[in-house]
């Protein structure tokens, strides 16, 4: 009985233990830290980011361009309702014709020259259907859906560099606090040292200088993690400007720098791959074949028009009661003679934009080569690098352990010892951050290839 009252007033001390630091945390305005993996970050991202959400505005635009260009194959109807009053001999004839009511005693001479004045109200409806517009239409509804695929790739390639940010900001803060974590370790290891110097000291078997330097050592020491704490702050506001999230927003990362596997293609076969992969690549080659569609309708100018139109209207004295009706119906064709050579320039300004277009995708197809290429090498150094930083931090704790014993027998002085130390480290702060370059250039690689996508998250 006494064992189960001692765990209850266990459990309740634990519950209150934690419900007193959350309030704590609260009352001081500190955000409780959630755990958050890479793969819950890059969705947060895809989800929360401004830049995806104007990318989507302007696919969502270019979307809409086509159903403006699928009007263009569809008749248009007007309605509309005038109201006119005048005594002018033209119209008080006309207006009597159309409502009707024209007698034989209008064609009095004195009531032609000098009719009273009529009122009018006039109902028309009119329609029109392009029956050749020298395919214009056409040629924009296919330009139209050129230019959604394009913003689609655009939106595509926005997603793609914002999971790059994420990736890249997320390693991060794990080398932030990974940097932290070796300084503070470092700061005990020199508070120990300074403990060992003046007990030494006080016991006469080391000088005064051992215990100030092994002081300044720590005081520097202290400065770093200072910064270092700093710097992991400055990481998570980072972080969460990657993904779109308030600054101050508090997470627990739950991942590690780790070496990346080792990719298994050859650098030729990754940078063909690139060019039919990138969607920025494909944005551009969307763009030559929506401007050589655009000379096409430039072209197509000098042609003549063809419309269909009709016409139906009622013309009435009163707006309420029943009007005289009547209708027509007609084609009408335009044929431009001379604009002044205005046709001809925008056929040559088409064919220059094509051909600008025509010159950007291959700078393009070049920048894009150049960057898998710079990559690649970025990534199999930062590989590189990782296995020697490895080796020099195993030499470098060999090293420190074999100072110490000499300096704990007297055989050297501190000034030796606190040398390895900050050599160790030196190469732990360099194995980290061999780790995050690595990360970050296969990630960076990814990207190059067009490989981010939200399917691997």
């Amino acid at each position: 009985m006494k064992t189960f009252r001692m765990r209850k007033a266990v459990w309740a001390a634990a519950l209150l233990t934690l419900f007193l630091l959350a309030a704590r945390a609260l009352w001081a305005g500190e955000p409780l830290a959630s755990e958050l993996r890479l793969s819950e970050a890059v969705k947060t991202a895809l989800e929360k980011h401004p830049a995806l959400r104007a990318a989507g505005y302007q696919a969502e635009a270019a979307a809409s361009g086509v159903e403006q260009a699928r009007a263009g194959f569809l008749p248009r109807v007007d309605l509309s309702e005038g109201f006119s009053r005048s005594d002018n001999p033209v119209y008080v004839f006309g207006s009597l014709l159309n409502q009707g009511r024209f007698t034989s005693a209008d064609f009095a001479v004195d009531k032609l020259n000098h009719p009273d004045p009529i009122t009018n109200w006039r109902t028309n409806l009119s329609g029109s259907v392009p029956l050749f517009l020298g395919g214009r239409t056409i040629l924009g509804y296919q330009q139209a859906q050129l230019g959604r695929i394009a913003a689609e790739q655009g939106r595509l390639r926005a997603e793609h560099e914002v999971i790059f940010g994420v990736i890249r900001a997320y390693s991060a803060v794990l080398l932030s606090r990974e940097a932290m974590a070796t300084v503070q370790a470092a700061v005990r290891t020199a508070e120990a040292n300074l403990a060992a110097a003046e007990s030494r000291y006080e016991a006469g078997l080391v000088v005064a200088s051992d215990a100030l330097a092994a002081r300044v050592r720590l005081g520097r020491l202290r400065e770093e993690a200072i910064a270092a704490e700093n710097h992991v702050r400055l990481s998570q506001a980072a972080l969460n400007e990657a993904m779109g999230l308030p600054l101050d927003q508090a997470h627990r990362l739950t991942g590690q720098l780790d070496l990346p596997p080792a990719l298994s293609e050859q650098l030729d076969a990754l940078e063909a791959s690139a060019r039919t992969q990138r969607p920025d690549y494909r944005q551009v080659d969307l763009e030559v074949q929506r401007l050589e569609k655009d000379v096409l309708r430039a072209k197509g100018a000098i042609l003549p028009t063809m419309h269909l139109m009709g016409n139906y209207e009622i013309n009435n004295q009163n707006v309420a009661s029943n009007g005289q009706d009547s209708w027509s119906v007609g084609v009408v064709l335009n044929l431009n003679l001379f604009n002044g050579g205005g046709d001809r320039a925008r056929i040559v300004e088409a064919q220059a934009n094509h051909q600008r277009a025509v010159a950007q995708r291959e700078r393009v197809a070049n920048a894009i080569g150049l960057e898998v290429h710079d990559a690649f090498l970025a990534y199999q150094t930062a590989r590189e690098r990782v296995g020697v930083a490895r080796e020099a931090v195993t030499q470098a704790e060999e090293s420190l352990r074999i100072v110490q014993d000499r300096y704990d027998a007297g055989l050297t002085t501190i000034v030796e010892l606190l040398d390895s130390e900050t050599a160790l480290t030196a190469v732990r702060t360099n194995l980290t951050r061999a780790l995050y370059d690595a990360t970050v250039s296969q990630a960076r690689l990814d990207l190059s290839l067009g490989r981010l996508d939200r399917a691997r998250f």
